[in-house]
């Protein structure tokens, strides 16, 4: 009697697990079934090729060369990873006080921004009268 009644509970244990990797697999893992969705496997290597190659050459499209950050805007300076409207307006205001940047490198100490996101922007952001 008392290992029907373990069965049984190792039954509904099993089936649970079951439930439960089969609902993941569904909503969870990848939903196939909305619009415009498309698994890399299932692209041929050209429109793979096209697709990397469009997301690579956007945010080049929209910088369009480096950020002078003697001249930038808000909105120029915000094209640079890391940079939101706060931090932008913080390098503003330091222009101001400052009247410029001599070095990229200045950047590194407005609150905010650290020497490894200078570093990272390498050739996207320049210093020029």
């Amino acid at each position: 009697m008392r290992r029907d009644k373990d069965a049984r509970v190792l039954l509904l244990a099993t089936l649970a697990a079951l439930a439960a990797i089969g609902f993941g697999a569904l909503f969870l893992i990848a939903p196939v079934w909305q619009p415009g969705y498309t698994t890399r496997a299932t692209m041929s290597v050209s429109e793979a090729a096209q697709r990397t190659e469009r997301q690579d050459a956007a945010p080049a499209e929209e910088q369009g060369g480096p950020v002078n950050i003697n001249t930038a805007t808000l909105e120029e300076l915000m094209t640079l990873p890391g940079i939101g409207e706060s931090k932008g307006r913080a390098i503003l205001e330091y222009r101001e006080e400052h009247g410029g940047f001599d070095t990229v490198q200045q950047l590194a100490e407005i609150s905010g921004i650290s020497q490894r996101m200078v570093d990272e922007w390498g050739d996207r952001v320049c210093v020029s009268d």
